[in-house]
């Protein structure tokens, strides 16, 4: 029953295969490492000091754009 191309039983087995080792690296990971719940040390435009990476608009600045 159905076509002899095995291609997209073979991709869904290499996805799930794949779907399966992010989740386990990613419980390993929680396991070794687990952040508190709602931590937020990890959001950048939350941070009291802005790094010099966060370039600041022209409304922050003053500058009046076109409308």
């Amino acid at each position: 029953m159905g076509g002899k191309n095995p291609f997209l039983g073979v991709a869904y087995v290499v996805v799930g295969g794949i779907c399966i080792v992010l989740g386990a690296l990613f419980t390993v990971t929680h396991l070794i490492k687990p952040r508190k719940l709602g931590d937020h040390t990890y959001l950048s435009w939350n941070n009291e000091a802005p790094s010099a990476a966060v370039h600041a608009s022209g409304r922050d600045l003053g500058v009046e754009g076109h409308a």
